[in-house]
């Protein structure tokens, strides 16, 4: 479960010889993250502060496998555990859902988010890994309307011993997640990707809030249709979402499924890609 403590550093902190913290990104986080002036590179960049050289190292190495213009790329490591990133012009997910009219996103433009936050997860579990804490505060949407998928600290190897404490974030952990099922897989993040969407169009979570007697309500919770939420949904789109959350992982739907069964279902504005497309 993600852990938050509050953390500040001003403007003008040195964090290495060459980093210089210009402004917060994620000052909050367990990990935060600042905007820096990189003095060799003479230019911005993002840069996560790890409590030691070694976890930036292995949040490096999984980013390093990774080449898709949905995920951000890792620039570097510096001690004393500095992971440099490139800076993204925008906002993320969770502070457009804020902002947006009645906390909902125009239906065409989620479907849209998410089929991107979705390919971006496709070449992660393609290249062997989990990302395991997707949700609104970890995609940006860059300058140019790009999504871009990023905190990798709670990835781990598809099929690795999985550790001794529940990974990701509450409201968006998979339920075999919750339950530490020995076998976690790609059906996780899209049980993730499920929620965010969903959260996304209604501006709630599908399970609603958690509680100290009940801290994960997806174990036992039905999820609300979409639709009486925000009415007049494309035909459809209740099915595609909800069967994200099916409790057991091998009846979640496959991102190879989903994603062109999302792009069916934008109905404003251009799709994806064309109808007489298919892609692989």
């Amino acid at each position: 479960m993600t852990v938050r403590r509050k953390v500040s550093v001003k403007a003008g902190t040195k964090l290495s010889e060459h980093i210089t913290v210009l402004g917060d990104i994620d000052p909050g986080s367990a990990e935060p993250v600042y905007i820096v002036w990189h003095n060799k590179s003479w230019c911005p960049m993002a840069c996560k502060v790890f409590s030691n050289l070694a976890r930036a190292y292995a949040e490096a190495a999984v980013l390093s496998n990774m080449a898709h213009p949905n995920i951000v790329r890792v620039l570097g490591v510096e001690p004393p555990g500095l992971l440099l990133m490139p800076f993204l012009e925008g906002n993320s997910v969770a502070s457009l859902i804020d902002a947006a009219p009645g906390h909902r996103l125009p239906v065409a433009d989620s479907l849209r988010l998410a089929i991107h936050v979705g390919a971006a997860l496709q070449h992660v579990h393609a290249n062997g890994y989990l990302h395991l804490d997707v949700k609104p505060d970890n995609v940006i949407v860059a300058r140019g309307g790009v999504p871009v998928l990023f905190d990798f600290g709670s990835a781990r190897r598809i099929g690795s011993r999985r550790p001794p404490e529940i990974i990701g974030t509450d409201p968006y952990i998979s339920p075999e997640e919750c339950e530490m099922a020995r076998t976690v897989g790609p059906a996780a993040d899209v049980f993730a990707l499920g929620v965010t969407l969903f959260e996304m169009i209604t501006g709630e979570l599908p399970f609603g809030k958690a509680s100290a007697k009940r801290p994960f309500p997806q174990l036992d919770r039905p999820a609300a249709p979409p639709s009486s939420l925000r009415p007049r949904l494309p035909a459809g789109l209740d099915t595609l979402i909800l069967a994200c959350f099916a409790k057991n992982p091998d009846d979640r739907p496959h991102l190879s499924k989903l994603l062109p069964d999302l792009n069916a279902s934008i109905t404003v504005g251009a799709a994806m890609w064309p109808a007489s497309f298919k892609p692989a």
